[in-house]
């Protein structure tokens, strides 16, 4: 079974362009004229997209409230995949946490303001 989060956007090539930087492969593009809609479906893993979507119409960026909703990857080293953020000209919101237990984690911010949560697991 394939899942996928969908995710509003202003600027189409931009939050493609930044969610490619994080490790995430286009997979797809879809114009949707009949809803003024173009879709771009990045894919995580063989079995999660996420799909972003750029309203014609309403192209303005999300109201975002409280960072609830946020998108979480793994990364399997928080130093290593921080530095390969930065030269690509991302920087975390936040130092990286250290987890009980031994994770680590931190995020990042997309253009239109999404948190994506980076999470090492504590290795055994």
């Amino acid at each position: 079974m394939k899942t996928h989060v969908s995710l509003r956007v202003s600027d189409l090539k931009s939050s493609a362009a930044f969610y490619q930087k994080l490790g995430l492969a286009i997979k797809r593009e879809v114009k949707l004229a009949k809803f003024s809609t173009d879709l771009v479906f990045l894919e995580a893993s063989p079995n999660f997209e996420l799909e972003l979507v750029y309203n014609w119409d309403n192209n303005r960026k999300p109201e975002l409230k409280d960072g609830y909703l946020h998108l979480g990857l793994e990364v399997k080293n928080m130093e290593s995949f921080l530095q390969e953020l930065k030269a690509k000209g991302i920087e975390p919101l936040c130092p990286v946490n250290i987890l009980p237990g031994g994770g680590k984690m931190c995020f990042v911010v997309d253009p239109d303001g999404y948190q994506v949560e980076l999470m090492e697991h504590a290795r055994k």
